[in-house]
């Protein structure tokens, strides 16, 4: 695939699970590939046989019976800094084959809350060991939320390794009201396998952890209700490497992703579920803001792509939400006028025979129907216009009926007056208000929102797994936005550059 022109940001996004590359203004990544690497167990005894001292991504699943394999990034930290050097290798010389990579700025995605000194790290690794032309680097919420093209939002994040809850306002991360839940998609795989073991499954192959992550992402699933799930007596058969099937119960299936909304289930005390994540970021949050974040509820992430998860994560968050008190109606950003259009007519006049120009002086001969003066061109005879107001207070623009003193038996125009002006008799308004048929009941106003549960609304990406990548490619298409990247020897001159806020191209 060929590559495109110079100036065009590269896009890493390098997770705990997946590194997702490409190029920013394409609809989806170019190479998708496991952030893994391995190296031999043993040394080759074989004569004239070369062999690669690390493999990378999708060499390393299809080698791993001979490998010892390091997972360079583990709950959005760095572990393994030599690893972590040779997957950007991979991706530039490997995967891209940029031959200048000084032609080209690179888009990196960070998790949120990345030690200064770990950002600062990549950033010269990236400009001084593979000479970028320039680079930004942003928090993954913010891009989950710009890839459904939101710039305020309440963001639920869920990667192999951590489960963010984001608040975002007007494109400003709100740091004091994010909320950190170490329980992912790397828990739901051990809480898989602790169950399949109690039903006597064990699954004793090098590729083990391979073949729980692919059945938890094509058959787990969520139930609305998980004390009354389903009673089916239905199993699911996976095949083997080895050729053999195993068989799954079904509640198995449904059981293992709880761990979402029940962190007891893996042993662990003092860990909140997301639905009192978010109860949690928002009480310190002004209540004003409440209404926009919980009407712009963003998915991001494949730990979250389980069907059933929008449903059951709607049903558990409506029960928590009124711990908070009841939500602000919004306030109305602009007042709705109404305006009328004001008709102009024109007024008949009679016209004149002769007329003096106003320019030249000249007695001008109007008789013929000319209006321009011969001499300089002026013209001389101009349309009177009035202003119809009546038709602002009038429906239809037609005329009141006038009607007629019982007195004097004179129409009056003034249907409001208490006297009429011909006779001076005391008589009663002639225009009669309108009594409704039946009374309806005063509204109690109030400022609140009547049900909390009307509130709530999602935005889904169309890939969990890609929305980071989406985010990304998006925003660094924008040419106003590519004025954000920054130089090595702007890097060098002020590292906070580094930590610019995007808010101002919003």
């Amino acid at each position: 695939m060929a590559l495109p022109f110079p100036g065009t940001p590269i896009i890493v996004d390098i997770g705990s699970a997946y590194v997702k590359i490409g190029f920013a203004g394409e609809p989806g990544p170019r190479f998708v590939f496991p952030s893994i690497t391995g190296t031999e167990k043993y040394k080759s005894v074989m004569v004239d046989v070369s062999a690669r001292s690390i493999y990378v991504g999708n060499d390393v699943s299809r080698m791993r019976g001979v490998l010892k394999i390091t997972h360079p990034i583990q709950r959005g930290a760095v572990m393994s800094w030599d690893s972590f050097y040779e997957i950007l290798n991979y991706i530039f010389y490997s995967l891209l084959r940029v031959e200048t990579l000084s032609d080209y700025p690179v888009f990196y995605c960070e998790s949120p809350f990345m030690h200064r000194e770990t950002k600062e790290y990549i950033a010269r690794l990236l400009f001084e060991t593979h000479g970028v032309k320039s680079l930004i680097m942003m928090p993954t919420p913010m891009l989950s939320l710009f890839s459904v093209g939101l710039t305020t939002g309440l963001v639920i994040e869920s990667g192999d390794g951590l489960t963010w809850i984001a608040p975002i306002i007007n494109g400003v991360l709100q740091d004091h009201a994010v909320q950190k839940i170490p329980i992912a998609g790397i828990d739901v795989n051990h809480n898989l396998k602790n169950l399949l073991m109690r039903e006597g499954v064990n699954i004793s192959s090098s590729a083990a952890d391979e073949i729980i992550q692919d059945i938890k992402e094509k058959n787990c699933y969520f139930v609305i209700d998980p004390n009354n799930p389903p009673k089916s007596g239905e199993k699911f058969s996976a095949a083997m490497p080895d050729g053999s099937t195993i068989n799954i119960a079904n509640h198995v299936l449904y059981q293992a992703p709880e761990v979402l909304f029940d962190p007891s289930m893996l042993g662990v005390s003092n860990v909140m579920n997301i639905p009192e994540a978010v109860i949690a970021s928002l009480r310190v949050l002004d209540n004003q803001h409440w209404h926009d974040l919980l009407s712009h509820i963003v998915f991001s992430g494949g730990n979250l792509s389980y069907s059933g998860f929008e449903q059951r994560f709607q049903s558990e968050l409506n029960a928590v939400l009124p711990q908070i008190g009841s939500i602000p109606k919004p306030k109305p950003t602009l007042s709705t006028v109404k305006t009328e259009l004001i008709k102009l007519q024109a007024v008949e006049i009679s016209k004149k025979q002769r007329d003096t120009c106003s320019h030249c002086g000249a007695l001008i001969d109007l008789s013929s129907g000319n209006e321009y003066c011969p001499s300089c061109g002026a013209r001389v005879s101009l349309p009177e216009i009035r202003i119809d107001f009546s038709s602002r207070s009038e429906s239809g623009g037609s005329k009141k009926k006038l009607e007629k003193c019982p007195y004097c038996n004179n129409e009056i125009q003034d249907t409001t007056s208490l006297f009429c002006p011909y006779c001076g008799m005391s008589i009663d308004s002639l225009e009669k208000p309108e009594i409704p048929k039946e009374k309806t009941p005063a509204q109690e106003f109030t400022e609140y929102m009547e049900s909390s549960s009307k509130v709530i609304k999602f935005f889904v990406p169309d890939n969990f797994q890609f929305a980071i990548f989406n985010g990304a490619a998006i925003l660094g298409s924008l040419p106003s936005f590519q004025k954000l990247f920054i130089t090595h020897e702007q890097f060098q001159s002020n590292h906070d550059l580094l930590y610019r806020d995007i808010s101002e191209i919003l």
